[in-house]
């Protein structure tokens, strides 16, 4: 799955309808994040109740960079949700 643009207010539920329908418990996700630009914490917290969903399986999230990285590292969510992995770019 690739994520491009701002995941915003005006973007949550398209993004967890994708995630939702992309989830299955016991398969790997990955998420490029490569064009991605913007993400608030309702955004992150769809990809945490995604991890969460997939169980034991990883939510890898690669080309993470710029403010979305610094998010997911203030947040320190790699430790916080074990199963979700950032490739590094």
């Amino acid at each position: 799955m690739h994520l491009s643009g701002e995941v915003d207010l005006s973007t949550h539920d398209r993004l967890a309808a994708v995630l939702d329908g992309a989830a299955t418990p016991g398969r790997d996700l990955v998420i490029d994040c490569t064009n991605l630009t913007f993400i608030d914490v309702r955004g992150i917290s769809i990809m945490v109740r995604t991890a969460r969903v997939i169980g034991d399986a990883q939510l890898r999230v690669k080309g993470v960079h710029g403010a979305v990285a610094v998010l997911i590292d203030v947040l320190d969510l790699t430790r916080a949700v074990p199963n979700l992995r950032q490739d590094p770019i």
